[in-house]
């Protein structure tokens, strides 16, 4: 265990094979069948992705549930792609949806600051906010902010979620779910810079806020599924907008 810098945050760390083992272990019950019908009768439309990809993604949720119960955790994450790029495991990427929807900070590739950002906004905001890359578009002055985990009760814990699809990951596997944003919706962009020593000696937050403007269609974009178009105010240089993995939730705080 240690602190994540002055965050408040412990971090605990387990091997992947824990992971691995409860996956494997796991028999796929009634009840994960019954959750993964549901999963697919909310959906919008289920493109490429099948039954079974569900059913697996599933039992992820499950598999990291039950990880959450036995060290008596708060939050998640794992890097996914590292562990469970070559594995016959679904990718988590229904279980983070899922979690974040029930109020269970999770988090795509082991990052910290992201956790950070994603109980801030929780804990704060009681709604979840959604992990992306961002990548600049200079011919509109946007940032698209992409990832295959986005939840979708983005009005807030208690309120009803956004329509969704149901598709298949990036990279041509498991199933994830697609959200849809509101067109015109207000969001705000934040990121946690954990402190570094004495390179930086208190943690940082980067804010913005914007408007968006598109849900970009992947493909024929490339990228992660959830692909949002945002613009933000204050007339950034979208090339030079700064952080990584920064979380986009629905207000303008």
């Amino acid at each position: 265990e240690k602190l994540l810098a002055d965050t408040g945050i412990t971090l605990q760390y387990l091997p992947a094979d824990i992971f691995f083992d409860i996956y494997n272990n796991m028999p796929v019950s009634d009840e994960i069948i019954a959750m993964a019908d549901k999963y697919i009768d909310q959906a919008k439309e289920m493109r490429h992705a099948d039954r079974q990809d569900v059913i697996n993604g599933i039992k992820s949720y499950l598999v990291a549930a039950k990880i959450l119960e036995n060290e008596k955790a708060d939050a998640i994450s794992m890097d996914c792609l590292g562990a469970l790029g070559d594995k016959d495991i679904s990718l988590p990427c229904i279980s983070w949806s899922r979690m974040n929807n029930d109020g269970i900070p999770a988090i795509c590739e082991a990052d910290t600051g992201a956790i950070a950002a994603q109980v801030m906004v929780q804990y704060l905001f009681d709604r979840p906010g959604f992990q992306q890359d961002p990548v600049a578009d200079t011919s509109d002055d946007t940032i698209i902010g992409a990832h295959c985990s986005c939840p979708t009760r983005l009005n807030g814990f208690k309120e009803p979620p956004e329509p969704f699809e149901l598709v298949h990951h990036h990279g041509n596997r498991d199933a994830v779910p697609r959200t849809i944003w509101k067109i015109g919706q207000r969001v705000t962009s934040v990121d946690v810079l954990p402190a570094r020593g004495n390179e930086q000696k208190r943690s940082k937050l980067l804010i913005s806020t914007g408007t968006v403007i598109d849900n970009m269609s992947v493909p024929p974009s490339g990228g992660c599924v959830v692909s949002v178009k945002v613009k933000f105010d204050g007339g950034h240089e979208v090339l030079s907008f700064p952080g990584f993995h920064q979380l986009f939730f629905y207000g303008d705080y």
